[in-house]
Formats: C-alpha cells, sequence, structure tokens
C-alpha cells in the first residue's frame, strides 16, 4: 500500500477524477480484468495519486471494492465509496486507498463521522453542496458551512474537500481550523484556486472510468 501527505507548504497539485461506473449485475463486472490496473498504472506516471467516485457505493450502497483495489494497487488514491455509517470507512481503507473520502450528502450524522475517525484517521471529509444544500438529511444539511467545518476539525479531522464555489470562504477558516483544502474545480482553475490557498485541486474534466459496452 502506499502512502502520502499533502504538505500544506508545497506547489499545488492537480489530482484527476474518475468516476467509476456501476456493475450491470453483482456477478457481471463492469471492467475486464486487468484494464483498470493498467489504466492507473499509465496515470502514475503524469500524477502523483487519483480520485475515485464509485457509482454504485454512492447510488446504491453497493460499492466495487474489488475493483477498487486494482486501482489503488498501482496509484495512491482518495476513494469516495458512499459512506453512510461509521464502519463503512474500513471498507474504503481496505480496498488499499490512502484517504476515505466521506460526502455530507451520503452521511447519516455527524456521530458516525466521529465513530469512523475512530477506526480510521485517513478521512478527508467533502462538502457536497449543491442549491445551497449541504445534504437532504436534516441532520447535515441544516448546518452553516463554516460551523460544519468547526465541528468536523473537532472532531480531528483536518483534511477538506469542497466544491469551487466555497473555495474562497473555506480558505478564510483553513489556518484557524488547521486545515489541508482541497478543492473541485477544471484543472485550468489551478492557479486561481492556488491564490485563494487551495492544496490541490481535483480535476474533474479527466474522464470516467466507464462501462465498455
Amino acid at each position: 500500500m502506499y502512502a502520502f501527505s499533502i504538505s500544506r507548504t508545497s506547489q499545488m497539485i492537480v489530482v484527476p477524477y474518475f468516476l467509476l461506473k456501476g456493475r450491470r449485475s453483482m456477478l457481471r463486472r463492469a471492467y475486464p480484468r486487468g484494464q483498470l490496473r493498467e489504466l492507473a498504472s499509465k496515470i502514475s506516471k503524469d500524477f502523483e495519486r487519483i480520485y475515485i467516485a464509485d457509482e454504485d457505493g454512492l447510488f446504491k450502497n453497493k460499492p466495487q471494492l474489488d475493483i477498487v483495489r486494482e486501482i489503488c494497487d498501482e496509484i495512491p488514491s482518495f476513494y469516495e465509496g458512499g459512506v453512510r455509517y461509521a464502519q463503512n470507512v474500513i471498507d474504503m481503507i481496505i480496498t488499499g486507498a490512502d484517504r476515505a473520502v466521506v460526502g455530507t450528502s451520503t452521511l447519516v450524522d455527524l456521530d458516525e463521522l466521529r465513530g469512523a475517525f475512530k477506526l480510521s484517521e485517513n478521512i478527508t471529509f467533502k462538502v457536497d453542496y449543491r442549491d445551497g444544500i449541504l445534504s437532504s438529511n436534516d441532520r447535515i444539511g441544516g448546518r452553516a458551512v463554516d460551523g460544519l467545518l468547526r465541528e468536523v476539525a473537532d472532531i480531528g479531522i483536518k483534511e477538506v474537500l469542497v466544491p469551487a464555489g466555497l473555495a474562497k470562504l473555506v480558505a478564510q477558516e483553513k489556518q484557524s481550523l488547521g486545515l489541508t483544502l482541497g478543492v473541485f474545480a477544471p484543472a485550468s482553475e489551478k492557479s486561481s484556486m492556488e491564490a485563494l490557498g487551495a492544496d490541490y485541486l481535483i480535476a474533474e474534466d479527466y474522464g470516467s472510468l466507464g462501462n465498455n459496452e
């Protein structure tokens, strides 16, 4: 397993984002064996790490752990597999992923996040913010972003991911909370995100790991 950390004093890096599309059935893989391992190996020549968003985990609560493991064997990875409860974070980590990404759109409540952090400190907290809403779950969605991040930092989680529209707000809180800040934005916005104080950029304009059929 790889291990990595992102220094707040180093130059900002770009991390390619890939959507891992779903299986056709529980018994049928979406990708031929070895295909993703080979692709991840090629990506590792140009990038330090990769961000994997698992469609089945996010929307069906059935993460593709075996397929993700093939990618994680080749390149350090963030893995967003739809963590809802504390114990789910272990599934993310056993794939070999270096960071388990826990997003507000799937997390049940902050007590589960607190429990997850007790199981593994390798957690990155992701703020899902659409149309002014953090989550459809009232136990999370009713909070202000800055207040939510203070609660997350109090748990001990110091690495957060936010959409570009929140980058300026969170950058203002970054130093006081001791955060490492990642931003979802096109690769072309690297300079502007770096100027705000982001530590890395998750570039969603690189593609998806889709079903070949």
